[in-house]
């Protein structure tokens, strides 16, 4: 018997070595090895704490040499019941490692030392922890082990199974709604070289594009694009005064003739004579050579001008007609013009009528010419005319208005033959307007009705127009003609004579008959037919 009274296992006083088994109270530990006493990573002041209320010590196997002689030795055999089996059971694990089960079962039986209602004992004893096949049902028990933060291999096996088991059914899940499955890795490692590629074009391109730009520039300025022969077709080209190399170059590869404005540029610094240039319109042809183009304009032979004549008396279509096969400007284009007569500045006694007073006269049309521009200089030149015989006082010299001068104007311009008979025409008309007797001129007929010929027919003089001069009296609403300088002057100074009749019995030569008698005018008018009818 030992001084504890005999008991086994000795109480906590007896043996200090049983003070703090870390088998039996484990302690939070470092992660590392099983933590063996005195090697379990616990900071050094753990070890000095005091013990805990009810605390048992865990019983160890004594040795040869320990303090109770009355204890086996190692060599003895020892029961399978003995308190010793049953702690060596909860504390030590078996040499071939440790596996889920049943855990050890520490009894101690009844200890009279032990404080009454200590439940130490039951905390290990305690079956309600455990389920029917003897599985611990803590969570740290589950994975087969006893001490929490630490593992084994079987537990890294059950995870890697779980693991792809939960990647399984992750993958179902997209296949069933209809998202691509597949780890990202592959996609990305797919997909690095775009970022490489999209640096090394925002570093190439634009390097490729400076680069063209520059040797375009280069090219364009020392060795610009150029035709090689003297060209085809026609092209008329206007140098207007003043006009250089440089600033005629862009016209000219415009209209075709030179392939670039820098060649011709050069064509004209290499030429002896770089600034002779001089206005005017130029014939020239497309895909030319620079330097022959340049060689053109220096030509006086090569300049173009277009000359138009109208003759007097004239009626408005058939000049724009004239005008629209001659000039180089369409018909269509003078129709235009015409459907804004005020663009004409046409005098205030037109009316807004430009019959009349598009002046006949030679006119030279300049190479890409508008229909605009030649009918206002058309109306230019009658108002140099109106001005050079200041029409405003002429005028009131014979009691006429400045645009019943050119109304009247126009009939003589529209009945003589010859410039002599102007003022016995003019001369006529004065007299009939004076006693009142309607004009009946077969010309005013036929310009209402929009038509040419000599003598009216019956069925024509019954036109209800205002220029049918046989049913209306007095003059026209206006002129029916372009009057030319010499019609206008027999109407400023007409001749002097009481004639109220002339027939111009032969249109051939233009010989006309004047007289005041109505048998005799009926016998002039039977030889005009006659003159006619002969053709």
């Amino acid at each position: 018997m030992s001084e504890n009274g005999g008991g086994w296992p000795p109480g906590p006083s007896q043996d200090p070595r049983l003070a703090r088994d870390p088998r039996l109270f484990p302690r939070p530990r470092r992660i590392g090895g099983p933590g063996l006493p005195g090697q379990d990573g616990q900071p050094p002041e753990d070890r000095f704490r005091p013990l805990p209320t009810g605390y048992e010590p865990v019983h160890h196997e004594p040795t040869s040499d320990g303090p109770w002689p009355d204890q086996p030795r190692p060599d003895q055999p020892r029961p399978d019941d003995s308190s010793w089996r049953r702690t060596q059971r909860l504390s030590r694990a078996p040499a071939d490692g440790w596996h889920s089960g049943q855990p050890a079962n520490a009894s101690y039986g009844e200890d009279p030392r032990r404080p009454a209602g200590d439940d130490l004992g039951d905390r290990y004893s305690d079956q309600s922890r455990y389920d029917g096949d003897g599985e611990y049902k803590d969570r740290y028990e589950a994975g087969g082990r006893f001490l929490p933060g630490f593992g084994d291999d079987d537990e890294a096996e059950d995870h890697d199974e779980r693991t792809r088991a939960g990647h399984g059914r992750r993958e179902k899940g997209r296949r069933r709604t209809g998202r691509t499955g597949g780890s990202r890795g592959p996609r990305r490692r797919r997909f690095r070289w775009i970022a490489p590629t999209v640096a090394l074009l925002v570093i190439l391109i634009p390097l490729a594009i400076g680069g063209y730009y520059a040797f375009s520039l280069y090219t364009a300025r020392y060795h610009p694009a150029d035709y090689s022969g003297a060209g085809t077709g026609r092209v008329v080209v206007q140098v207007n005064s003043g006009e250089t190399p440089t600033g005629l170059g862009p016209t000219l590869e415009k209209l075709g003739v030179v392939a670039s404005s820098r060649a011709f540029v050069l064509a004209a610094e290499h030429s002896p004579n770089p600034n002779g240039l001089l206005p005017g319109f130029y014939g020239m042809r497309e895909h030319m050579k620079a330097s022959l183009a340049y060689a053109a304009l220096l030509n006086p032979k090569d300049l173009v001008q277009i000359t138009v004549t109208i003759p007097e008396g004239w009626r408005l279509g058939q000049t724009l007609a004239w005008l629209g096969a001659h000039s180089g400007i369409s018909p269509s284009a003078y129709a235009k013009v015409l459907k804004d007569p005020a663009s004409l500045d046409l005098p205030a006694s037109a009316k807004g009528n430009p019959e009349g007073y598009l002046f006949p006269a030679t006119y030279e049309i300049q190479p890409h010419e508008t229909a605009l521009g030649v009918l206002t200089a058309m109306v230019q030149r009658f108002d140099q005319e109106a001005t050079a015989i200041n029409l405003p006082v002429t005028a009131k010299s014979v009691h006429l208005t400045e645009g019943q001068v050119i109304t009247m104007a126009s009939l003589v311009q529209a009945e003589g033959g010859r410039l002599s008979d102007y003022p016995k025409i003019a001369r006529v008309i004065y007299n009939r307007l004076a006693q009142g007797i309607p004009l009946q001129l077969d010309s005013t007929v036929l310009y209402g009705l929009n038509t040419y010929g000599i003598i009216a027919s019956d069925q024509q003089l019954t036109s209800s127009s205002r220029y049918n001069t046989y049913k209306y009296k007095g003059l026209t609403p206006g002129p029916i003609d372009s009057p030319g300088d010499a019609a206008i002057q027999a109407v400023l100074h007409p001749a002097s004579g009481n004639w109220l009749y002339f027939v111009t019995v032969n249109p051939k030569t233009g010989e006309t008959l004047y007289t005041s008698s109505p048998q005799q005018f009926e016998q002039f008018r039977q030889e005009l037919e006659k003159n006619l009818g002969q053709g």
